[in-house]
C-alpha cells in the first residue's frame, strides 16, 4: 500500500462525545477544534490543487463548475483513508451506528464570488410536516439517516470567507427554508460556523444552511465527507454511486473495506 500522510488519530473519550452529540441533535451542527494536523492540512489541498489542475481531469465528472472536487475517494488513498480516521469515524458511528457506511466525498475550493449560497437543506426534506404542523416535537430526537463532515483545510474565521451558515434548531422544521434571503426558525436566524484550518464540523443534512457569499482573497478549502446508516446505505442506490477501482483497494484493511461497503454480508 502507498504511503499515505493521514493519521489515525484518537477517539474522543465518551464525555466530549456526548457533549458534541447533544450540541449536534439540538443544534443541527458541531464543531470539533484541532482534528487535522498541518501535514494532513498541506497534503490534502496540495493533492486537490493538482487535481483541479490536471488537464486529463478537466471537463470530466470529477470538476464541477471549476470549484467542486467530486468522487475524490477515487482519486488518491489520502481521501479514501481520512474516511476512517480518528475522531471522525468514532463520531459517525456515535452518530449511526457502528456499520455505518461512506456515502459521498467532495473539496470545495471557492474564490471570492463563488459559492453555494442559496440556503437550503441536501436533497429532500426526509421528515416533512403538513401546512398546520409547525414543527417537530422537540423532546423528539430528530433521526439521522446521513450526514456530513465538514473539515476546513483553511482558515475561515471571518464573514469574507464565506463560512458555512446555519438556521440552528431548523432540522425540527419539517419544510424547506422559509425565506430565500433571511429564514429563522423560532426567532432563531443563520449562525455562521467560523473555524481554523485542521477543524471539523458536522452538518445535520435536515438543518437549513448554505455556505455565505465569499469576498475574501484567500482561497476557502473544505472537505466534505458523508456517513449513511446501513440501512440508508443499502436502501437507495444513490448514497453508493462512487466506485472505487479495485486496484485502488489493494491493501486497504478490513476497517476501511468495511466503510465503502465492501463487506457488506
Amino acid at each position: 500500500m502507498e504511503s499515505c500522510p493521514i493519521l489515525p488519530g484518537q477517539p474522543l473519550s465518551p464525555a466530549p462525545i456526548a457533549r458534541v452529540l447533544e450540541e449536534f441533535y439540538r443544534e443541527g451542527f458541531a464543531l470539533i477544534p484541532g482534528v487535522l494536523s498541518v501535514a494532513e492540512i498541506e497534503a490534502l489541498r496540495r493533492r486537490s490543487d493538482e487535481i483541479f489542475a490536471a488537464p486529463h481531469l478537466a471537463g470530466t465528472k470529477y470538476i464541477q463548475n471549476e470549484f467542486i472536487l467530486r468522487n475524490t475517494i477515487e482519486l488518491d488513498l489520502m481521501f479514501r483513508q481520512i474516511l476512517v480516521r480518528q475522531p471522525i469515524l468514532g463520531l459517525a458511528e456515535a452518530i449511526l451506528g457502528p456499520d455505518c457506511k461512506f456515502c459521498g466525498q467532495n473539496v470545495i475550493r471557492n474564490r471570492a464570488g463563488i459559492a453555494i449560497s442559496h440556503w437550503h437543506v441536501d436533497d429532500v426534506v426526509e421528515f416533512p410536516l403538513p401546512a398546520g404542523v409547525e414543527r417537530h416535537d422537540p423532546r423528539l430526537r430528530m433521526p439521522v439517516q446521513w450526514f456530513t463532515v465538514q473539515m476546513a483545510l483553511s482558515d475561515i474565521d471571518s464573514e469574507e470567507d464565506g463560512p458555512t451558515q446555519f438556521v440552528p434548531g431548523s432540522h425540527y422544521a419539517g419544510r424547506r427554508p422559509n425565506d430565500p434571503d433571511h429564514p429563522s426558525f423560532e426567532g432563531r436566524g443563520p449562525v455562521s460556523v467560523f473555524c481554523k484550518a485542521g477543524d471539523i464540523y458536522l452538518q445535520n443534512n435536515q438543518c437549513w444552511h448554505r455556505g455565505a457569499p465569499h469576498s475574501s482573497e484567500r482561497l476557502r478549502y473544505v472537505l466534505q465527507s458523508q456517513y449513511a446508516t446501513r440501512w440508508a446505505f443499502t436502501r437507495f442506490g444513490e448514497y453508493n454511486r462512487v466506485p472505487v477501482p479495485e486496484a485502488a483497494l489493494q491493501g486497504a484493511d478490513a476497517r476501511l473495506l468495511q466503510v465503502l461497503g465492501r463487506s457488506l454480508s
